[in-house]
C-alpha cells in the first residue's frame, strides 16, 4: 500500500503523522497509547496520540 503524507511534524518518516492510504482511508502515525481511560480497544486495534493541529493539516490536505 502507498502512503501520501497529508501531514506530519517533521521531514524524517519516524515522527507523528497522517497519511492517505489513496483507497479513501487514512493511516496515523504516533506514540502507542500503553493504558486508556475511557476506550476500549478490540482485538487487533491499537491506539496512538498525536498533537490535534496534524489532524487539522490533514483535512486541509484533503480538501475539508
Amino acid at each position: 500500500m502507498a502512503l501520501r503524507k497529508l501531514s506530519g511534524d517533521c521531514n524524517r518518516n519516524d515522527c507523528p503523522g497522517v497519511f492517505s492510504t489513496g483507497m479513501g482511508t487514512v493511516v496515523v502515525q504516533g506514540l502507542l497509547l500503553k493504558a486508556t481511560e475511557g476506550l476500549t480497544l478490540s482485538d487487533g486495534e491499537v491506539a496512538v496520540e498525536i498533537p490535534a493541529h496534524l489532524i487539522e493539516e490533514a483535512a486541509r490536505a484533503l480538501g475539508r
